[in-house]
């Protein structure tokens, strides 16, 4: 990961140098590493994304980041003790079935990811493996003398029991409401869960600021809560009136993905580093990659789809 100054300390330098001279800083890159986003499910072929660490600061543009994506690598999937090589396939060669899984398990609109988009998204991926509940899948990438592994579970299914609505507490915002759900967590423990929502014809979105829960409070208990909208991440501003509710009349589906205890802890350390923003005064969080010689997450989802209309 490249090396993110401390802001408050250099707030309190500044402070104590005063404004006399001017301060020239130069910044060294910490040294590039390879960062992988890899999927896979019941009933669907591998997905893995692999690019190359950025600065922080470095220019985010569309072109900077079909930049940093890694070609040519040595990927291979094992389960069962048979190894499937992963072949890279570029956006515009995407089959419809391709498109879809991509577009549902990394929130981007699947128009974005059609021939004529414009957009250069590459992805790793093979149509002889397809996951299985219960299975373990063991990762393995080579680039360029560099090894990356990882092992990941898709787990047993645990469905929701029920989603459900109420009114807004405001009773002048009578065309927005609450979305619900009930959940029996299984009397083990360890199980985990991540969630994802689709409203009409958007894509699926995770929630935004904690799209995970594990049961270490919750154990075999029937539980439930509030299920806050899911929105796409990076977006410069929410509404904040509208930010977590459903309209009268949209048909929302929940995907509620059953995920192993390495997947859970990257996505909760990653999404507190999130909302943390950087803040001086947050509490210290390293991101629990479960990737070896790398960063980012090889996951299993053991995925249920629930569909509610709000009346």
């Amino acid at each position: 990961m490249k090396i993110r100054p401390s802001i408050f300390c250099l707030l309190m330098f500044l402070l104590l140098t005063g404004c006399e001279e001017d301060l020239n800083l130069i910044l060294p890159e910490g040294e590039e590493m390879l960062v992988v986003e890899g999927h896979i499910e019941q009933g669907t072929p591998p997905v893995i994304v692999l690019t190359r660490s950025v600065p922080v600061f470095s220019d985010l543009s569309v072109e900077a980041l079909e930049q940093s994506f890694v070609h040519d690598a040595q990927v291979t999937v094992t389960s069962n003790g048979q190894a499937y090589m992963l072949q890279e396939v570029a956006s515009p060669a995407f089959s419809e079935e391709l498109r879809q899984i991509v577009s549902v398990q990394l929130g981007i609109p699947a128009e974005q990811l059609r021939r004529n988009s414009g957009f250069l998204f590459y992805v790793y991926t093979t149509d002889e493996l397809m996951g299985e509940v219960g299975q373990s899948y063991r990762l393995r990438i080579s680039q360029e003398g560099r090894l990356l592994t990882a092992t990941t579970t898709i787990p047993q299914l645990n469905p929701l029991d029920s989603l459900w609505t109420v009114p807004h507490p405001d009773p002048q915002e009578d065309s927005l409401r609450i979305l619900y759900y009930g959940y029996t967590d299984p009397d083990t423990l360890g199980n985990s869960i991540r969630y994802f929502t689709k409203r009409n014809n958007e894509p699926f979105f995770p929630g935004l600021f904690t799209s995970v829960f594990n049961d270490e409070l919750v154990n075999g208990s029937s539980i439930s809560f509030p299920l806050d909208r899911g929105e796409p991440k990076g977006q410069a501003e929410i509404n904040e009136e509208l930010y977590s509710y459903f309209g009268v009349g949209d048909t929302v589906i929940v995907r509620w993905s059953a995920i192993d205890l390495p997947h859970y802890r990257f996505w909760y350390s990653l999404e507190n580093e999130q909302n943390s923003n950087g803040s001086p005064i947050g509490t210290p969080n390293i991101t629990q990659s479960n990737i070896e010689g790398g960063l980012g997450i090889w996951g299993g989802y053991g995925v249920t789809y629930h569909t509610i209309v709000v009346e």
